[in-house]
């Protein structure tokens, strides 16, 4: 009965308020979602992936190093083992830069553990390095081939195993966030889609107890 004396226009504005009210938290949960998306692709671009970026660039400088390593004992001239013990330095130098911004930038424990994991697979490494380029310049060539083939080259590949796992880690990472951004994506259609059926219903509701 109240339905029935309550005026048109009264009708209306609460028919119409109700679906307006609707559409409001439609577009608060849509623009919600939007941010946290944004959230999400932004720390993919600017932090999940340049990390993997600086760990692979880490690996490549490491074979850049061991072919240098490997052509000081090919060559004859001087000049061009010197320019082959300058590519070493140069190596070191780029991955100490690539070590510092991921020290940096790896917050997470995990990260911090796989980080840590690799700078002391790289102390290693870089000794058997120092040892190797030591027997070189004395001129033990056989020894110098004999200690890189055996435990430099070991500590090599301990040492790329180590970052390729940070860079596993870090791609997991990504991975996870990339999951996270499609769910809320589809948490968030599914409540929209609710919500406007609703506010369908109620605006034929409202259309029918007025024409009534």
């Amino acid at each position: 009965m109240a339905s029935t004396n309550m005026k048109v226009g009264t009708k209306l504005g609460l028919g119409f308020g109700a679906v307006i009210v609707m559409l409001i938290i439609i577009a608060v949960i849509s623009i919600m979602n939007m941010k946290k998306l944004s959230g999400e692709v932004d720390d993919m671009v600017n932090d999940k992936f340049p990390k993997t970026v600086w760990a692979n660039n880490v690996i490549n400088q490491i074979n850049v190093i061991a072919r240098a390593m490997r052509n000081t004992l090919i060559m004859k001239d001087k000049d061009a083992v010197q320019k082959e013990l300058t590519r070493i330095n140069d190596s070191r130098k780029v991955i100490l830069e690539n070590f510092d911004k991921l020290e940096k930038t790896i917050l997470s424990e995990g990260g911090k553990v796989m980080l840590k994991k690799a700078l002391d697979a790289r102390a290693k490494y870089v000794g058997s390095q120092d040892q190797f380029l030591k027997l070189s310049s004395e001129g033990k060539q056989a020894e110098a081939t004999d200690y890189l083939l055996t435990e430099t080259r070991k500590l090599q590949n301990e040492y790329i195993a180590a970052v390729n796992e940070l860079i596993e880690y870090q791609s997991k990472l990504m991975t996870d966030s990339g999951k996270q951004a499609s769910d809320a994506v589809s948490s968030a259609m599914t409540i929209i889609i609710v919500i406007g059926l609703i506010a369908l219903v109620v605006g034929i509701v409202v259309g029918f107890l007025i024409t009534r």
